[in-house]
């Protein structure tokens, strides 16, 4: 179990006069934003409209998505105490402006420091070398709590937890197991569970002009793609020219069988989604990295077929906004992303295509006759105290309040980007933005079938850097800068570099455990 790595912390290496600079700047920056975002004004009442300064809907409209749920007659007293908040910004961030009014009965007064999305790591680990008390609570993607962990950068939670139980017991065993802990000690709690699925437009897959023209064209019916074969032959198949009939009607701009996310930053994920079928971990039981392989290769010359022949011309600039807009816009017929987009197609104040979304596992790859699928389980978020916050009591009950009380709003609501992280929350009532009680069922049933069929993030310290070198050579790879086998070879020798700049004894030993767990979870073989 990863929480049972002894990390030794050992820093390596002095930090030079650019990165002090670097982190200084990040500190006054911090701390301008965090004064200007401050959401717990004493004339500002809970039912004030304007922009809280975080998020991405107004104060009212946060306070208002949860007035179902009522403010709690007995909580604690923490007489005034600001709580400044880090993490990345926009929609998740609404998660803190639905309960303002928990805060400030609590006598809290809410500060938030939004950074963006593929930037919170090195923004949040310049904070935290800074040395500054200026953060108290942090959001952040779970691959990173071994390096944050490890360097002193958080406060343990145990003694907190057996004062105020978060339920750890209800989370799904996979993020409990990964996300939480390190060297043997917990560090966070859960706030949102990630994993990618597949989702298609089921409306115009079940037309019958498009079944007769798929059948004579490739001589079988059109069905959701099981392989990823199946997957560029039916994203190239729906893919059209303005002009050209869909589904009986005249296009009057293209459309497209498929998107990906091209942007820099996470295009590795959508890679691995189609590497991890075949079987083999990101290094073997002494490091060697296997991202070079010939499985690997052929993995990553299948995103550069789709990013060429079936998606739409600006995919490289497509992050997550792009991508789930793509397919609720109608612009394409299908896409893999992470679960909560379902939540935002089937909101008709968002989607277009509200009602006609179907979901299903990610294709994947025939090994020895046998259908092989895997989901990335890419970011999620959790919950953590810095260990030099000035009010590490009032942060914890934040966290605990979001994590745990009312977590199934969280997660259930098309106002956020959370996703289900506990077995609680795996209930269709919870879920009422789905107007069709047989689109939530499959919905969850896709979920906790992508969950059993998970690939996880790199969970040792330094996942960041591999990470990040794997990313770059992806987007050599789909924009075409690079052949895939080169720039996968060059990702490999990147790997072995940080792994030897991190002390290669010490990684292999941290791997090896890593995979002792992933092997438990069954997420690898």
């Amino acid at each position: 179990m990863l929480g049972r790595v002894r990390q030794r912390g050992r820093q390596r290496g002095v930090v030079r006069t650019k990165s002090l600079i670097a982190a200084l700047v990040a500190l006054v920056v911090t701390l301008l934003t965090a004064a200007i975002v401050s959401t717990a004004g004493a004339k500002q009442g809970a039912g004030t409209a304007g922009t809280p300064g975080f998020g991405d809907i107004s104060l009212k409209e946060m306070i208002a998505a949860r007035k179902s749920i009522p403010v709690p007659k007995n909580l604690p007293n923490f007489h005034g105490q600001s709580v400044t908040v880090m993490g990345d910004g926009g929609h998740n961030m609404n998660v803190f402006g639905f309960w303002i009014p928990e805060w400030r009965k609590a006598g809290i007064k809410l500060k938030a420091v939004e950074v963006p999305f593929a930037d919170l790591y090195t923004k949040e680990k310049a904070e935290f070398i800074s040395g500054s008390n200026a953060v108290d609570l942090v959001v952040f993607y779970p691959a990173y709590i071994g390096d944050f962990a490890s360097n002193g950068y958080l406060l343990p939670l145990d003694s907190y937890i057996k004062k105020n139980n978060p339920h750890l017991n209800d989370v799904i065993t996979a993020f409990r197991k990964l996300y939480l802990g390190w060297a043997g000690k917990t560090y966070a709690l859960p706030e949102d569970g990630d994993v990618h699925i597949f989702i298609y437009r089921k409306d115009l897959l079940n037309n019958p002009a498009e079944q007769a023209a798929f059948k004579k064209k490739y001589g079988r019916k059109l069905t959701v793609p099981k392989t990823w074969n199946e997957y560029l032959q039916v994203g190239q198949f729906f893919t059209r020219k303005a002009g050209e009939k869909l589904a009986g009607k005249t296009l009057s701009r293209p459309f497209y069988g498929c998107a990906e996310y091209g942007q820099r930053g996470f295009s590795w994920a959508w890679f691995v989604d189609r590497w991890a079928s075949s079987g083999e971990p990101y290094f073997d039981e002494n490091m060697k990295p296997n991202i070079d392989s010939p499985a690997a290769v052929r993995s990553l010359q299948n995103m550069v077929s789709a990013v060429k022949t079936c998606s739409p011309p600006d995919v490289l600039n497509f992050g997550y906004d792009q991508l789930r807009d793509s397919l609720l816009k109608q612009q394409t017929f299908m896409v893999v992303q992470w679960d909560d987009v379902p939540k935002k197609g089937a909101d008709p104040t968002q989607s277009q295509v509200a009602g006609k979304l179907g979901y299903a596992l990610l294709p994947g790859t025939v090994i020895n006759g046998k259908l092989v699928t895997r989901s990335m389980m890419p970011v999620g978020r959790v919950l953590a105290i810095t260990k030099n916050s000035k009010h590490p009591d009032a942060a914890y009950f934040m966290a605990k309040y979001i994590s745990d009380d009312v977590s199934h709003f969280n997660v259930s609501t098309s106002l956020d980007g959370l996703d289900i992280y506990r077995y609680s929350q795996l209930k269709p009532q919870y879920f009422t933005v789905f107007k069709s009680r047989a689109d939530v069922t499959s919905y969850l049933a896709t979920v906790k079938g992508a969950l059993e069929h998970g690939y996880p993030e790199i969970y040792i310290p330094g996942a960041a850097q591999y990470e990040d070198a794997l990313d770059l050579a992806v987007n050599k790879a789909i924009s075409g800068q690079e052949d895939p086998a080169k720039a996968l070879a060059d990702a490999a020798k990147a790997w072995d570099g940080i792994t030897d700049r991190l002390d290669r004894k010490h990684q292999i030993e941290l791997w090896r455990r890593a995979l002792e767990t992933y092997r438990e979870l069954g997420l690898v073989k």
